[in-house]
C-alpha cells in the first residue's frame, strides 16, 4: 500500500539538494500522477474547509474498502512501488522540487467569501 519515505531503507535514496526532503528514484509518486485529485473537505459542524488529496483511479483504500484521503501538505511523501493506474504528468523530481517550495507546512483551514446579499 501506500508507503512514507521515511520508513524506506536509505539504499535507493537520491537526494534533491541539499536542505531538502529525499528522493526515491525507483518509486511512483502520486503528486505526479494525473489521478491525484486535490479536494476541499469541510469537517463535520465546521464552516471553514481544509485541502485534502485523493486518487481518483481508487488505488487509496483503508482496510474495510472506504476511500482514502490524505493532508495537501503530506502529498510529496506519498509513493507506491508500483501502480497499474499511474500517469506521469511531467519529470518527477522536478516536480516535487517545485511543489515542495509552494506547499503549506501544516493543514490550514480555509473560508468561503461571504455573501453581501446583492
Amino acid at each position: 500500500m501506500i508507503q512514507t519515505a521515511e520508513k524506506e531503507a536509505a539504499a535507493d535514496v537520491v537526494s534533491f539538494d541539499a536542505g531538502e526532503e529525499e528522493f526515491h528514484s525507483e518509486k511512483i509518486y502520486c503528486a505526479n500522477c494525473i489521478h491525484c485529485k486535490l479536494i476541499p473537505a469541510k469537517p463535520e459542524g465546521e464552516t471553514a474547509y481544509v485541502l485534502r488529496i485523493r486518487c481518483a483511479a481508487g488505488k487509496w483504500k483503508k482496510k474495510l474498502g472506504q476511500e482514502k484521503m490524505y493532508k495537501y501538505c503530506t502529498i510529496t511523501r506519498r509513493y507506491l512501488d508500483s501502480c497499474d493506474a499511474y500517469g506521469e504528468m511531467g519529470d518527477t523530481r522536478e516536480f516535487l522540487r517545485e511543489l515542495r517550495k509552494t506547499l503549506p507546512g501544516r493543514d490550514e483551514p480555509y473560508t468561503l467569501p461571504q455573501d453581501d446579499g446583492d
